[in-house]
């Protein structure tokens, strides 16, 4: 066997019949730039844009995408629309947004102030509906 290279210890050996195999144990140098993490990287959200989570209630159809980023200046009225678009609704049907599934906020409120007051985890949370859900 060769001897082990810096960083390397044998650790034992190990006989299979007429072969002999050598097991080794590697040591990582503290000193290098370890970039490479088992954990997944996360997409970074732009500044101007918040990332939106959002969840189905009562009879809504289920979208197939659930997270979203969307700019902070669009309003409560234009998510509505743009859910209802992305559900293929017939023009006489409405979306109820919901925020902490408590309130529908106005149509006027920014989603960029929801996210200020509302978010969490660096998402914000929002329920639909296509009928009342909650008072």
């Amino acid at each position: 066997f060769k001897n082990p290279v810096d960083g390397e210890a044998v650790v034992s050996t190990q006989s299979t019949g007429n072969n002999l195999r050598k097991v080794v144990m590697t040591e990582e140098n503290d000193n290098k730039d370890d970039t490479s993490t088992s954990e997944p990287k996360k997409k970074a959200v732009p500044v101007d844009k918040i990332a939106v989570v959002l969840r189905n209630v009562g009879n809504a159809p289920i979208l197939q995408k659930q997270k979203y980023n969307v700019d902070r200046s669009k309003t409560v009225k234009w998510m509505s629309n743009w859910i209802k678009g992305k559900l293929k609704l017939p023009g006489n049907d409405q979306v109820i947004l919901y925020i902490a599934q408590h309130f529908a906020p106005p149509l006027d409120q920014h989603v960029g102030n929801l996210f200020d007051c509302f978010g969490t985890n660096d998402k914000l949370v929002v329920q639909y509906s296509t009928q009342p859900a909650w008072g």
